[in-house]
């Protein structure tokens, strides 16, 4: 059985954006059943040994300890007792994520995994309800009952088979097991009803690791031929300067000529917007730190598979100029989506009409009219499908010189429909718009 291969599926990046139902069925499909018990020996040691650090790790495991041994007749998990006793593990610091670990393993004993297949293990770790006592009773007597049926040394986590010592040539030695029991009887730190075996820590084999790196024998010159590749060189140095001025550009406005240094790094490879790190979360900082920088690298990234997500960043972050002027030159650099558009559009207005500075809101009222009537001059937008959303805006903010100029720009485009029987862009007399007011 490949047992490397359930270290990877559990440690895959991945993992914590699917649900619990689905890592299960993947497990499930990747190993056959006689195979499940070993399985679940196996986590149980990688949970005892620290060797599964990452807490979402350690949940998916306690997840799959239940859920892959039910049905077929069987009661309860063969593991159910180990989940009792993590449970009522009391050792480390007391965390907010040693809280929420505790809590999902009272969920599994006390309800089971049905109620929880549905989440993932992200949504599990972003819960703040993990204050909750929780009842293992029906967990609990399952476990006692189940161990009045086991012999005393299996109770104590003892082997019933103890390998009695060997000499170099495989043969036993006369008397050896005496000798083997005597002497694990007379240890100082003795179990209840039992006694404490030696045990014996063999050195794990080395797996295959990523960019390892291998020793030169000196003494066999011929067996290596180092090559170096230039380009792969410079590849490298590229991606690394392109990171650091964005971990600058995160942080404070770019100096003209390391914006320079940055747009040239991405002339040269374009793909090099995949290996960078930006993630939609660093997106916002960018915008208002370095907007011409973050429209840069969006136009490159228009084919990710992320960008949807970046998108959706833009859409909610606070409006301003900056984030104004990257939606504008995307509008005009290539075709977004209308929804982002329009939702866009419907959150500028609901800010304007929801903050409570006056000043502010006079000033974000009349960005967003020069933005709209950009967008409209340009067809970029329907008019038809915003018309009544936006000139309740225009109506609203009358008093606003660029106001009551979008609204005549709304009534002119509404007038050539008529005459036309198309959208139009093109200036004509139109019918009076609200009275203009400077603020």
């Amino acid at each position: 059985m490949d047992y490397l291969a359930l270290y990877e599926l559990l440690t895959d990046k991945n993992i914590e954006h699917q649900t619990f139902e689905v890592i299960c069925s993947t497990i499930q499909k990747k190993f056959a059943k006689s195979d499940f018990l070993n399985l679940g020996t196996l986590l149980t040691v990688l949970i005892r040994q620290g060797d599964l650090a990452g807490a979402i790790q350690r949940l998916c495991s306690y997840y799959l300890l239940l859920e892959m041994f039910k049905g077929e007749g069987q009661t309860e998990s063969p593991f159910l007792s180990f989940l009792v006793a993590q449970y009522d593990t009391k050792e480390g610091a007391v965390t907010k994520l040693t809280m929420i670990e505790k809590n999902f393993l009272g969920q599994l004993l006390s309800v089971g995994t049905k109620e929880l297949s549905k989440q993932t293990p992200q949504q599990v770790l972003q819960s703040d309800n993990f204050m909750v006592q929780h009842d293992i009773f029906q967990a609990r007597h399952q476990v006692t009952e189940k161990e009045k049926e086991l012999p005393v040394s299996v109770r104590a986590s003892l082997p019933n088979v103890i390998p009695a010592p060997a000499t170099n040539f495989g043969v036993e030695v006369e008397g050896a097991v005496r000798e083997l029991m005597e002497g694990l009887e007379r240890k100082e730190t003795p179990i209840k009803n039992g006694f404490l075996p030696e045990f014996f820590t063999i050195a794990p084999p080395l797996m295959p690791c990523e960019d390892e790196l291998v020793w030169m024998d000196i003494t066999r010159r011929a067996w290596h031929r180092p090559i170096f590749d230039i380009s792969m060189c410079s590849s490298t140095n590229l991606c690394w300067e392109v990171k650091r001025l964005l971990a600058e550009a995160y942080k404070q406005a770019l100096t003209i000529p390391d914006q320079q240094r940055l747009s040239s790094a991405l002339e040269k490879d374009p793909n090099i917007v995949y290996h960078i790190g930006l993630t939609p979360d660093q997106l916002p900082n960018l915008v208002e730190f370095n907007p011409m920088v973050a429209i840069e690298i969006l136009l490159k990234l228009m084919n990710s598979t992320q960008i949807t997500e970046y998108f959706s960043v833009l859409v909610n972050m606070e409006l301003s100029l900056h984030s104004m002027e990257v939606v504008n030159r995307l509008t005009n650099s290539v075709d977004l989506p209308s929804e982002f558009v329009h939702l866009y559009i419907s959150n500028c207005i609901s800010t304007c009409e929801t903050i409570k500075d006056k000043y502010m809101q006079s000033r974000l009222v009349r960005l967003v009219c020069v933005f709209l009537q950009s967008l409209i001059r340009n067809k970029i937008i329907n008019v038809k499908e915003l018309s009544l959303e936006v000139e309740a805006f225009c109506v609203e903010f009358n008093r606003i010189r660029e106001a009551a100029g979008l609204f005549r720009l709304l009534k002119q485009m509404e007038y050539c429909d008529t005459q036309t029987g198309t959208t139009s862009g093109t200036r004509s007399t139109s019918p009076s718009s609200p009275k203009e007011k400077d603020s």
